[in-house]
């Protein structure tokens, strides 16, 4: 019976010499699965992300947020927020099954989003990734969310590993074209906005001394542009001491205080810079900023730490409305069409090598499979009573050599060439047990064939 490892094909458990089997249908890769949906930040879908964004999540939500999406999906699902948008990826027959999942989990009707499939999800996550939709064109920061997105979904107890493929490639595609179009030392987005803000408000002179709150990477940003442009600064931590060690040389040049101290006795300071990581304000109408001095107020964070009604008259708050208004003038600057364009080339020579990156990775993937299988094959035979005398080295030995064996034919041998490999081996092993050994190997060809990934099938 002549059957080609990795077919779509029933295999017997046993002997058979009943006529080949053939595929009826071409399988369907993950990537043909692949489902992308996408909101990104605007003035109208402020409100629907702020609800939906995971970024003030510890460590034991997001797990549980992942757990409830994929519980919801049925397989892992991939999010990834960020101050620019919210992004759901799935395997999924349809889109709308990604849709009906993510509804159902956050209890949001997504009527508004961006939705992709096959090819083109991959396409739009390259994009994303690459900084070629963002707030500033071309950002970097948002391939490193993505890159820890990634990371998250990976340790998620719900992982789904060829999603995690897939994701990986987006990596891959991204960096390529970021190369290709010259987008290799851009900053983030938000904090290039913000810093032209500040570089005007300085050579207005409008701003002599700042307070910022929080004192995290997006904080320890902040304090250094700000010095650089001699503003004073002066920084508001939950615990001044260890912030003030987390800034190294830095910190000679700042003043700490904790919050306790900003409530009751507020520096004077004509900028304040928010950078705090929380569920919902801190500073709003029922608890109001501590100063009562006219200020610019940049809110970084999100969700926003700042809501307007927590300001004084002569206050002014820069929170997301703002960084979007700010972005939208920036772009008009930009012949963004030509360069979509460009980049629309970029990424279709990467998508001719995608296959064959895809390809390698399944390969590695399944030669870890089966030499996996056959080291567990190889300890039951040295457990068997078929095995006398014990040769529990000499199983270990041919449970590896076969293995190999089956990764290097893989896609072109038949039942008969299996057998006929067990039963012409040298090795010092009763006709018995080379009996279950070949019973063995056959019925594994056919378990095996159910976690081969799509571009293993050989024709």
């Amino acid at each position: 019976m002549a059957v080609r490892l990795g077919k779509a094909m029933p295999f017997p458990r046993g002997r058979s010499d009943s006529a080949d089997v053939a595929t009826s249908f071409a399988p369907v890769t993950p990537l043909e699965k692949l489902s992308v949906m996408t909101l990104r930040m605007s003035a109208s879908t402020l409100e629907t992300i702020r609800t939906l964004t995971t970024e003030a999540f510890d460590a034991q939500e997001r797990e549980t947020f992942l757990h409830d999406l994929a519980s919801a999906h049925g397989r892992g699902v991939f999010e990834m927020s960020t101050c620019n948008r919210v992004v759901y990826a799935g395997l999924a027959d349809d889109i709308e099954e990604l849709r009906t999942s993510v509804e159902e989990a956050t209890g949001v009707v997504l009527d508004t989003v961006n939705a992709f499939s096959g090819k083109d999800a991959w396409e739009h996550l390259v994009m994303v990734a690459s900084g070629l939709d963002a707030f500033v064109l071309g950002e970097l920061q948002v391939l490193g969310q993505m890159r820890t997105a990634i990371e998250h979904h990976r340790q998620s107890n719900d992982a789904d590993p060829d999603l995690v493929r897939l994701l990986e490639q987006v990596v891959w595609a991204s960096r390529l074209v970021r190369k290709h179009l010259g987008f290799t030392r851009t900053t983030a987005s938000m904090l290039n906005l913000a810093t032209w803000s500040l570089d005007d408000m300085v050579n207005e002179e409008t701003v002599l001394s700042s307070v910022v709150l929080g004192s995290g990477d997006m904080g320890r940003k902040a304090v250094e542009a700000l010095l650089e442009r001699d503003v004073e600064v002066t920084v508001v931590s939950r615990q001044p001491e260890r912030a003030q060690d987390r800034f190294g040389s830095l910190a000679e040049h700042v003043e700490f205080i904790d919050f306790e101290g900003w409530t009751n006795a507020p520096p004077s300071a004509s900028l304040l810079i928010s950078t705090l990581r929380v569920a919902t304000p801190a500073y709003g109408p029922e608890h109001p900023l501590p100063t009562h001095a006219p200020l610019t107020v940049m809110d970084f964070s999100w969700p926003p730490s700042i809501d307007e009604g927590g300001l004084h008259a002569g206050q002014v708050l820069q929170g997301m409305n703002h960084w979007i208004q700010q972005a939208h003038g920036l772009e008009a600057a930009i012949d963004r069409p030509a360069l979509l364009a460009k980049a629309k080339l970029e990424l279709a020579k990467i998508e001719a090598l995608l296959d064959q990156q895809l390809s390698a990775a399944s390969q590695s993937d399944f030669r870890s499979l089966v030499h996996h299988t056959l080291a567990t094959l190889a300890k039951g035979w040295a457990e068997s009573p078929l095995n006398e005398p014990p040769q529990n080295a000499t199983l270990e030995a041919f449970g590896r050599e076969l293995a190999t064996w089956l990764c290097k034919v893989h896609g072109e041998a038949t039942l008969d060439n299996v057998r006929d490999r067990v039963q012409s081996t040298t090795r010092p092993i009763s006709p018995g047990l080379l009996e279950r050994i070949e019973d063995d190997l056959v019925r594994t060809i056919g378990d095996l064939h159910t976690h081969l990934p799509p571009s293993e099938v050989r024709p």
